[in-house]
């Protein structure tokens, strides 16, 4: 059995196995770890991911692609070691997983905001992800030097590493873009925690500090706590009047957001 990717559906098979390779190695997986593999297509990060042992579940939206893996991969789902899930995984819930799991994915680029949010928002996260995305997306994300709502919004739940670009040609059919291999560890929700805040306090604060990206931050949060008061955080934690929300560390956003849900603090 054989098919062709769908362009509707975003499809791009990678056909490099040392990629495969090291995708696995680097999600770093014990004998018996649960691995939650997004969009297998035709099973070449599966087949690694299977001969180190792991225990794969993995979720499909192409039924063409759910048959050629049910056909491909019959001894190991007989043998408990796969399971392939035909949805979309948009609308799964990650409460089905059960215990502790990682996420290994090549997932579509337009999708890629929404399933990071679905994932590292939830009540039931994965430990960690190994993820191929575009590489325009991947170094935004990772990058230290200027944020964005995207990178801020990853970095508050764990540690992103850009791992290798991954050229057009290692695909079938060609993207019209290199992706990278982006390594996010650590994953937890600790940092809410640790600064007395809720998630959707600390994202309202966030979104607003980015709503104009050529104004100052002071003028884009005055709605949320009054210029007077931010300049008292500012002096406070020691930022210059004049930045802007891009030029903010992580550490940054959790101060200023601690102190305004927080007066009493300051």
């Amino acid at each position: 059995m054989s098919f062709i990717a769908k362009k509707s559906l975003g499809q791009n098979f990678l056909n490099a196995p040392h990629i495969a390779d090291m995708m696995v190695k680097t999600l770093g997986i014990k004998t018996s770890d649960t691995v939650f593999e997004v969009g297998p297509g035709k099973g070449a990060l599966t087949s690694v991911l299977l001969k180190d042992k792991a225990r794969v579940i993995a979720i499909e939206k192409d039924i063409r692609s759910v048959e050629f893996l049910q056909q491909t991969f019959h001894s190991q789902i007989k043998d408990e070691n796969l399971q392939i899930i035909y949805s979309d995984v948009l609308e799964f819930n990650p409460e089905k997983i059960s215990g502790d799991y990682v996420i290994a994915a090549n997932i579509p680029y337009y999708i890629t905001g929404e399933f990071l949010r679905k994932f590292l928002e939830s009540t039931h996260q994965p430990k960690k992800m190994i993820l191929m995305l575009q590489k325009e997306v991947a170094e935004r994300i990772a990058n230290n030097k200027k944020e964005s709502i995207l990178s801020i919004s990853v970095k508050v739940y764990g540690k992103p590493s850009y791992i290798e670009t991954v050229p057009a040609h290692y695909f079938q059919p060609e993207p019209n873009v290199d992706s990278a291999v982006l390594f996010i560890d650590a994953i937890s929700k600790d940092f809410f925690t640790q600064n007395n805040l809720t998630e959707s306090h600390f994202f309202t604060i966030l979104k607003a500090g980015f709503a104009h990206k050529r104004k100052v931050l002071i003028k884009n949060l005055e709605k949320e706590a009054g210029k007077e008061f931010l300049k008292r955080i500012w002096n406070k934690i020691g930022i210059s009047p004049n930045i802007r929300a891009e030029e903010l560390t992580l550490e940054n956003w959790g101060q200023i957001t601690s102190f305004i849900a927080n007066p009493n603090l300051l």
